[in-house]
């Protein structure tokens, strides 16, 4: 694109060729239209001129906290400033429009020039909103949107030394903030007027069982405590509650919610929504002339966006707009997948509680609650606090409208997941129209047009599509697609399990395939120290009844997910445990027989022992394998996986009546 323009434009008006296009705002809104209109354009449609009133180019907000954990400000850049220059926008860091003349189609800035423009955006975004609590302002009290912001509350509490804090407001952005002041080494507790956390985003029940895992991090969480005053005793801060004792702290974030910036778009006489922000149609246009808002001071037919993807679709639709092309802006859906003080918090589709005849199913375990939302048997909407497996696959049926049949209802209440064998298609076998990235809005067919053009490994189809940009949970994905290794999703036991089956198939192997271990031919040979264990009927019958004693203990370990009492502990656990001492049954099958099978019942018994060994030390290396592989040997492991276990299963059910037969035949005869 060519050069923006300047405080004076060119005198010959007419020979100017594009359209002065002025963003105001330099977020990750603006960001994101700036990238749309470069995909659209050849560089002869608009002079970009970009102005943003903190000191550097838009940087990744979502992940903020991370400047905590040894990320840079370089790192959160969404572009270097090179970016700009290289595509032809004027970047103007540092510099805020204080007023717009719609008729003149100008905006002045802070310094008194003055910029002509065709066609104008608003991307002001939104500002923390402070409730009304007296001694906001003393020091101590900070905001948490920005990384100015960040920066302030990590000099005051090196400054300070403070180990206590409190954070005003537990949705979205409180959490974060939460993380911030844990990351900085302090005690902190978090304070929400509503009944739970994440009020917007989860039921009840959601909200309490991530009001529980957020306890068991070490921070402390009162709901319905609705703050009167901060009041400064020495170097404390003492909260004070309408409905409980008051509580000392050394410093307090307030992050209770955002506002949109739209007092610009006010003072020039622009529509506002009913609750703020710059009214605008589902084409992005205001209530004047060339005049577009997108982002979090945008409100669509009266309602604000806080969340990075509707913002990014915004700018989808508005890039096309301006090329002419028809778009209209959808905001039926908002989904949330973020780790919250490191606890996954997902909602997918339309929210549980916006659903007026649709039917709920849920199911609570170790691993988290889980909530699926239906509507004429078909999945809209999904909800999860804690660790979910099979998240892609979820996320692409909601986003299909997929029937959930009976027998999955049914799975799903039991398991946890409505699909047998788990984790769902790989990403290859997906449909063009399933979401890969929720924050981007990428597809699986923008990313097959992606590889098609030559950006075959995930950094290359995440620079060129933006996915994996915003929070980041998709980039296993495009690992997988593009047949690199991912980071690997850790199970407890995994490698206990992994290693326990592949001992399992060996000795199953060498009691099938070896010959009988030979007994000693002579009274006076030392080996016959050792074969007694085959020739002595009360060691027999120890090893005998301990390998009946090993069978029960794994027989009750692979309860764990089928009998609700036994839903204690953890489920990666029992599995490892399970796989162990079936490997401790292999050995002690050898220790008892010898390596002889036996004939008519007993070799009937011994041999399917022994295939119940091997199969079930196949499945066990397939579900440790199964988080740990991409590509094709991934889509390999998961679709043998769940027929293995079933083989498994199968091998199982006559051993009750064979050892029962073995047992009998031994003492009866």
């Amino acid at each position: 694109m060519s050069v923006a323009i300047s405080a004076n434009p060119p005198a010959n008006v007419d020979a100017v060729s594009t359209k002065r296009l002025v963003i105001v705002g330099g977020g990750m809104a603006a960001h994101g239209l700036c990238k749309r209109l470069i995909e659209h354009s050849d560089g002869t449609e608009f002079e970009i001129t970009l102005f943003g009133e903190e000191p550097r180019p838009a940087y990744d907000r979502v992940n903020l906290s991370s400047l905590m954990s040894g990320s840079t400000e370089d790192d959160l850049l969404l572009s270097p400033k090179e970016w700009y220059q290289q595509h032809k926008i004027r970047l103007q860091v540092g510099r805020r429009i204080t007023a717009l003349d719609p008729e003149q189609q100008v905006v002045t800035d802070d310094t008194g020039a003055k910029h002509t423009y065709d066609q104008l955006v608003l991307a002001t975004g939104s500002y923390p909103w402070v409730p009304p609590i007296e001694g906001t302002k003393q020091r101590g009290v900070f905001v948490y949107r920005t990384i100015d912001d960040l920066q302030a509350i990590q000099q005051y509490v090196q400054q300070t030394s403070a180990k206590t804090s409190a954070v005003i407001g537990g949705g979205l952005l409180g959490l974060e903030a939460a993380k911030v002041i844990q990351n900085l080494g302090l005690r902190t507790t978090i304070l929400e007027v509503a009944p739970g956390l994440m009020p917007r985003q989860l039921d009840a029940q959601g909200a309490k069982v991530l009001r529980e895992k957020v306890q068991e991090l070490g921070v402390d969480v009162h709901v319905t405590r609705r703050t009167e005053s901060i009041v400064a005793k020495g170097s404390q801060l003492s909260l004070n509650f309408q409905n409980a004792e008051p509580l000392d702290v050394e410093i307090v974030l307030v992050a209770a919610g955002i506002r949109p910036r739209d007092e610009l778009a006010h003072d020039a006489g622009l529509k506002l929504g009913p609750r703020g922000g710059i009214a605008v149609n589902r084409h992005l246009e205001t209530s004047v002339p060339n005049v577009y808002a997108i982002g979090e001071c945008a409100a669509v037919d009266g309602h604000i966006h806080g969340l990075v993807a509707p913002c990014y679709r915004m700018a989808d639709v508005l890039a096309a707009r301006l090329f002419g092309e028809p778009a209209v802006f959808n905001d039926t859906e908002e989904s949330v997948e973020l780790k919250l003080l490191g606890v996954p918090v997902i909602t997918l589709g339309k929210a549980i509680g916006e659903s007026t005849s649709g039917v709920v199913v849920t199911h609570d375990g170790d691993e988290g609650h889980r909530k699926l939302l239906l509507e004429q048997g078909r999945m809209v909407g999904a909800a999860s606090v804690g660790h979910w497996e099979d998240v892609d696959l979820i996320r692409m049926s909601v986003a299909q409208h997929k029937r959930l049949w009976p027998t999955q209802r049914v799975r799903f209440v039991r398991t946890g997941t409505p699909y047998v064998g788990g984790t769902g298609l790989p990403i290859a076998q997906w449909p063009g129209h399933a979401t890969v990235c929720s924050c981007m809005g990428i597809t699986r067919q923008q990313l097959g047009t992606a590889i098609s053009e030559g950006h075959q490994s995930a950094p290359a189809m995440s620079l060129a599509t933006g996915a994996g940009t915003a929070c980041g949970t998709c980039r296993n994905l495009l690992c997988e697609l593009a047949g690199e290794t991912a980071t690997p999703t850790r199970v407890s036991g995994a490698t206990m399990v992994l290693v326990s089956s592949i001992l399992s198939v060996l000795v199953g192997l060498i009691v099938l395939l070896a010959p009988p271990i030979p007994l000693a031919t002579s009274v006076q040979d030392p080996w016959r120290e050792i074969d007694i264990l085959w020739r002595d009927d009360f060691l027999k019958q120890v090893s005998g009844y301990s390998l009946l004693a090993c069978f029960v203990l794994a027989l009750t370990f692979s309860m764990r997910k089928r009998l609700r009492f036994l839903q204690w502990g953890n489920y990666g656990w029992w599995r490892a445990a399970h796989a162990s001492i079936g490997t401790l049954m292999a050995m002690g099958l050898i220790a008892h027989t010898g390596i002889r099978m036996g004939d008519h019942l007993n070799f009937a018994l011994s041999l399917t022992f022994v295939l119940l060994t091997i199969v079930g030390g196949l499945a066990g290396i397939t579900s440790a394998l199964e988080n740990r592989l991409t590509g094709d040997s991934a889509m390999f492991v998961r679709a043998w996986r769940p027929k293995l276990t079933w083989m498994h299963i199968v091998l199982f059910v006559p051993m009750p009546a064979l050892l029962a037969g073995h047992i009998l035949s031994v003492y009866w005869y």
